[in-house]
């Protein structure tokens, strides 16, 4: 039996894999990250190699490629205008690679080169921005890095640029008319892409796996009879509307909101001056430099 996948349909499956990967390093095998850089690094290489063969189809090989470098450096224009003016003038770039079997093909780099330079005819703005290259280049180095040698990373500098680069392949997809991502997901892992997709999404969902990840350092190792002595509160933060204040060491106030990075709220608890019992901070009394915190309790016992 042979297998024929076009490149589309190679993109579309690294993509979901990669998906499907994330999924399982989510749900706590750390490993599975390696896989999802290698399936997207892939996935969006084919991607920016199908935008080449928008242009042209013969433009993804080398040997067409450095044409259009020859002709740049000539004229002292970039690439796309160097692929255009050739074009305009007629040539021929599948006669270049006519009888070459399995010629080599151009690396994503080279695509960027190309692409950066498409903007808009009506805004004059770039289609491509410095952001979503400089995380090509990260996810780059880190891909080459697993393939040939040692590597190292943080599992939430993964996710975050795990992120930035599906909503920027989504995005570079849709402007170039290469396919809807969207619809190509599979339904195994849509939810994740429809997180990912959504920067406001992502950005919660990485707020919920940051408190997750820090409850279970401080609890870990503990017996269960102990945890009870153990405090961690989950306090809302009313101008992110999220319950994503958790304790955090370094923070004044002793909690740190992980979706804004806020350190304030009025519900975070403090103990009562007088009393000595918590209360939500926001129904504190200040009485004088002595009696800063005083609960309702305290300060009208009698409707108690």
């Amino acid at each position: 039996m042979k297998i024929n996948l076009d490149i589309k349909s190679n993109a579309i499956d690294s993509f979901n894999e990669a998906l499907a990967k994330l999924e399982t390093a989510q749900e706590g095998d750390q490993k599975a990250y390696k896989f999802a850089i290698l399936h997207l690094s892939h996935a969006i290489e084919l991607v920016l190699k199908m935008y080449l063969q928008s242009l042209d189809e013969s433009l993804v090989f080398s040997k067409c490629y450095k044409k259009v470098k020859q002709r740049a450096s000539e004229k002292k224009i970039d690439l796309l205008a160097a692929y255009h003016e050739l074009k305009d003038e007629g040539f021929d770039f599948k006669a270049v690679v006519a009888g070459h079997y399995n010629p080599f093909t151009v690396n994503v780099s080279d695509v960027l080169a190309i692409a950066k330079n498409e903007v808009c005819g009506i805004t004059g703005n770039k289609f491509v921005d410095q952001g979503f290259i400089d995380d090509i280049d990260w996810m780059k180095e880190i891909r080459n890095a697993i393939e040939h040698f040692h590597f190292e990373f943080t599992v939430k500098e993964v996710r975050l640029c795990i992120g930035r680069l599906v909503r920027g392949v989504n995005e570079f997809s849709d402007i170039f008319s290469l396919f809807d991502l969207e619809k190509e997901v599979g339904k195994h892992c849509y939810e994740t892409f429809k997180t990912l997709a959504d920067e406001y999404d992502h950005s919660l969902a990485e707020a919920h796996i940051e408190i997750r990840e820090a409850k279970e350092a401080l609890f870990r190792g503990t017996r269960p009879k102990h945890q009870y002595f153990i405090e961690w509160n989950e306090y809302y933060r009313e101008q992110c509307n999220n319950e994503t204040i958790i304790p955090n060491a370094e923070s004044p106030t002793g909690y740190k909101c992980t979706f804004c990075g806020n350190e304030e709220s009025g519900k975070i608890e403090v103990n009562c001056d007088i009393c000595g019992l918590p209360w939500a901070n926001e129904d504190m009394s200040y009485w004088d430099e002595n009696l800063v915190n005083v609960c309702p309790r305290c300060e009208n016992p009698d409707a108690w």
